[in-house]
């Protein structure tokens, strides 16, 4: 039997939990599901104050605050409030990041206070030009649209109801453009095509920032708006309805951490 000193059996002891650490870690994070390499960008709202979104994923797709917008209560944290009058939106500067060709999913929770008109959750698109895409309504219908390259390049379903929280997703996989609402598949058709790119930047809360119809502006208050560079399945975008922040470990400066040195970090 080998006998073990003091301090040899602190680090044995200390190795067992960190092991044990890492493992519950490890799935908390969605490893073998959603992954850091997986999002294009994700936006928490969870700052609470001043002019600047930060963008979780690392990938540096910040956005800023244009005209009037309310830091509130989310559906997760905080969230941030539009008025649906024209120039209040957040703009984020384009990026190749931000320009997925094969797939693309956008997810977001939204309370939405006024049906009535085109209320873009996210739109990108260079102004005067085609869409490339968006997730929006659009007089009476809820739509979500995979740009000119993609064949049918849109699907369109019910608008849900207002006043109350609701998780929406709109998924194009290369075979298959669908949108989910509350983790719900309930509109989905064949498609294919490679997506387009632009130089234009990337809205959320509105279509261009112009002066436009209000009703091109989104009213009401979003929360955990994340756009991933391929097709989320329906277990996915489930898991994401919990809570980017929660699912997946954020290292100290809010960023989405998945990599063991990252993880490690945070102990």
């Amino acid at each position: 039997m080998m006998i073990l000193n003091g301090g040899e059996e602190m680090r044995k002891i200390a190795l067992i939990g960190l092991t044990c650490l890492v493992a519950m870690t490890i799935s908390s994070v969605g490893l073998g599901r959603v992954t850091k390499d997986d999002f294009c960008a994700v936006w928490l709202f969870d700052e609470g104050t001043g002019k600047k979104v930060q963008d979780s994923s690392g990938n540096g797709n910040d956005g800023e605050i244009i005209g009037d917008l309310k830091w509130v209560d989310g559906k997760i944290g905080k969230g941030l409030e539009f008025p649906g009058e024209s120039m209040n939106l957040v703009q984020v500067p384009n990026s190749d990041s931000l320009n997925p060709t094969k797939a693309i999913t956008i997810t977001a929770w939204v309370n939405l206070a006024d049906s009535n008109g085109n209320r873009r959750i996210v739109q990108k698109s260079t102004p005067g030009s085609d869409n490339q895409y968006r997730l929006l309504l659009e007089w009476g219908s809820f739509k979500f649209d995979a740009g000119p390259g993609v064949s049918p390049k849109e699907v369109t379903t019910a608008i849900f109801s207002t006043g109350e929280w609701h998780h929406v997703a709109g998924v194009y996989d290369g075979k298959e453009i669908a949108i989910y609402i509350d983790g719900e598949k309930v509109v989905h058709q064949d498609a294919s095509g490679e997506m387009t790119s632009s130089t234009g930047p990337l809205f959320i809360g509105a279509k261009w920032n112009d002066p436009a119809h209000p009703g091109d502006y989104w009213k009401g208050i979003l929360d955990e708006i994340a756009i991933f560079n391929r097709g989320l399945t329906g277990d996915e975008i489930k898991e994401v309805m919990e809570g980017i922040g929660k699912v997946f470990a954020l290292n100290p400066e809010g960023k989405i951490a998945v990599s063991w040195g990252e993880i490690k970090s945070r102990y």
